[in-house]
């Protein structure tokens, strides 16, 4: 709009300046910049009822350390020439105003009634984040003049999560945890138990085998005693206890996505549980390979900045609902950031060295 302002005003400037000095030239560039004009308005608006601009599907969860590359795809749904087109995304906090804006640059590649846009976005802290397209500006042929339009992006956003940084850990695990059974639907795939619900592998009949171990109905087809190995069930010996209210959310939920990483790392299968504000309970969900560890924390970052429970509720909560399943160990990660290994002293972190202090951390589980 500011460019149509400017050559209304040198329009009538010339028109001012023919009539002042009789001047046919002045005539002539002021009649110009009006028809130009015009003839940009029309334009422009029939580029506006003919575009539409979608953005491309963003991955759900992201690395902070690393850039989020964001495309959108510009489509004409009419025939004819096609000025610039520029397009600005805002990247924002989950129900917060967007505080970084960024136009994104044409890709080189331009195929019939379609343009392509990128951009790379860093990301400086851990978060759900709402990327949404703000708004796009529209160029006619001469590219003097331009008008924005925001309607016909409006509606285009998507949900990222971005991941803390992962902190290496010194975890000890005693033979009580990596022996640990318990009741679960997931079973071992290496180790033999004995949950007959459950087969592990069938191999052949050896002295000291138990006759009520014969798969006599295998045997009879394979023409020798095939002895049933069970499986045993997998059950978790650790929960990871998340707060989610309070101060120094992200150095807690850098301290909670370490702590699961190594226990994952360790081939200990292991909860993360944290208050939900949206279904008013405590929520917990098993980790035990990385996808498992990613779709975990892909939930706990959508509650980060949503709850308003006291830090001191998670645990007890987690008793009332949980407290009839055997856990060997709770962890809790609370405020500071405190970590406190069921009822041992909590060791206090500092937040402005904690991958130091974390390293330098063991735990005896």
């Amino acid at each position: 709009m500011i460019g149509y302002l400017l050559a209304l005003i040198l329009s009538a400037g010339a028109v001012y300046m023919a009539i002042l000095y009789e001047s046919t030239a002045f005539t002539l560039l002021g009649f110009t910049l009006l028809f130009l004009m015009i003839l940009s308005i029309g334009y422009l608006f029939y580029e506006k009822k003919s575009l539409r601009v979608t953005m491309n599907m963003l991955p759900a969860l992201a690395d902070r350390q690393k850039p989020i590359y964001v495309s959108a795809r510009a489509t004409h749904r009419y025939r004819g020439c096609y000025g610039r087109i520029m397009i600005q995304v805002s990247i924002s906090r989950e129900g917060q105003r967007a505080r970084h804006c960024k136009w994104l640059r044409e890709e080189y590649e331009r195929n019939s009634g379609e343009q392509s846009f990128s951009a790379l976005l860093s990301v400086t802290q851990a978060g759900n984040y709402e990327i949404r397209l703000r708004k796009i500006r529209i160029y006619d042929l001469t590219g003097l003049f331009c008008v924005e339009q925001r309607r016909a992006v409006r509606g285009e956003h998507a949900m990222l999560a971005v991941l803390p940084p992962v902190y290496l850990m010194r975890i000890r695990l005693s033979e009580a945890v990596r022996g640990f059974t318990g009741d679960a639907e997931v079973y071992d795939s290496l180790r033999s138990g004995m949950d007959s619900s459950e087969l592990l592998q069938l191999r052949p009949f050896q002295n000291g085998d138990k006759l009520r171990n014969i798969h006599w109905k295998l045997s009879a087809k394979a023409d020798e005693l095939l002895v049933r190995v069970n499986s045993r069930p997998r059950g978790c010996p650790v929960a990871v206890l998340a707060e989610t209210a309070g101060s120094f959310q992200e150095t807690r939920l850098q301290c909670a996505v370490s702590l699961s990483f190594c226990l994952m790392d360790l081939d200990c299968p292991h909860y993360v549980a944290w208050y939900s504000s949206h279904q008013q309970d405590v929520v917990r969900m098993r980790v035990d390979d990385e996808e498992s560890f990613y779709e975990t924390f892909l939930h706990l970052l959508r509650e980060e900045g949503k709850n308003r429970v006291g830090s001191t509720d998670i645990q007890s909560r987690y008793r009332e609902k949980y407290g009839g399943e055997p856990v060997l160990h709770h962890i809790r990660v609370t405020a500071g950031p405190c970590i406190r290994v069921d009822e041992q002293e909590a060791v206090s972190l500092k937040a402005s060295a904690l991958e130091r202090e974390l390293s330098e951390l063991e735990l005896l589980l």
